[in-house]
């Protein structure tokens, strides 16, 4: 009787040890797929939409895919994945944080179009892809520039109120309008505080009298931009963000980026890497 317990019990260990051997070969065969899985889902459905250029399904391209992976341990980029003409970037948790075509500048312009259509399908682009709040910031390759893109940039936002510091990127090609590159990186676990206890006028004081305290003469104070600033890794305040024209002690105009706290007043950033002016 003892017996037939222990060969019961005996395989029922067996059992258990077969069904965790096979779990674990499937989660080690799947790791090394789902970012490859991942980045093909997420260029078709550029393709189906229009966005790229059209993306077509090939074994071959799924075999460079997997052998041209990379791991980088040093940022959020997780996995680099290539499909077809495309890499695409992706963290530890088989998020997509943007991608770029490979062949980037290989077709010649033809005609071009202009910022603000580039602008209006950027917007148009990254509302398909993320559901994240965002509004446009600036063009940063001009027509001029002999450059084959127009690189448009979004403030990342939250509650209507920008990311001093959190950029979405999208690359427009001058010619087709097609999306060639997008970034977007998530901020994850982040306490944001959002009173506003001073108003415009007292952030301006405050600014100011920062700099007569260190001996510099205010010329212009800009109107400021209230935005979300680190003061942690995982905290962000309300600031006023000014842009302040002062000038040195060899009588030149220099201009500086201080940052209020909405909050309590406090200075919370002070830029010494000024650009001199004339």
């Amino acid at each position: 009787m003892r017996l037939k317990k222990g060969t019961i019990t005996f395989s029922m260990v067996i059992v258990v040890l077969l069904v965790l051997i096979v779990f674990i070969v499937n989660n080690i065969l799947n790791k090394g797929t789902k970012e490859v899985s991942v980045a093909k889902k997420f260029i078709e459905n550029l393709s189906d939409n229009n966005i790229i250029e059209k993306y077509k399904d090939d074994s071959k391209i799924v075999e460079e895919a997997t052998l041209n992976k990379l791991a980088n341990k040093s940022s959020q980029i997780q996995y680099s994945v290539i499909v077809g003409n495309y890499g695409v970037d992706i963290d530890k948790n088989y998020n997509v944080l943007g991608f770029s075509n490979k062949n980037l500048g290989s077709m010649p312009i033809n005609e071009v179009i202009d910022e603000k259509k580039a602008i209006n399908l950027a917007t148009k682009y990254v509302n398909e892809i993320t559901d994240d709040e965002f509004k446009f910031k600036e063009v940063r390759t001009r027509q001029e520039e002999n450059s084959p893109c127009y690189n448009i940039i979004f403030y990342k936002c939250k509650d209507g109120y920008p990311y001093y510091k959190q950029e979405i990127s999208a690359i427009i090609d001058k010619s087709e309008g097609k999306l060639e590159g997008y970034s977007n990186y998530p901020l994850d676990h982040i306490k944001h505080i959002k009173e506003i206890n001073i108003d415009e006028v007292k952030a301006g004081e405050i600014a100011k009298g920062h700099f007569t305290n260190l001996n510099f003469k205010v010329s212009a104070l800009d109107n400021p931009m209230i935005a979300f600033v680190s003061v942690k890794d995982d905290e962000m305040v309300l600031s006023y963000i000014y842009n302040v024209k002062v000038i040195n002690n060899d009588k030149k105009e220099e201009i500086y980026n201080i940052c209020i706290r909405a909050d309590s007043g406090e200075v919370i950033n002070f830029n010494l890497e000024a650009v001199a002016m004339n």
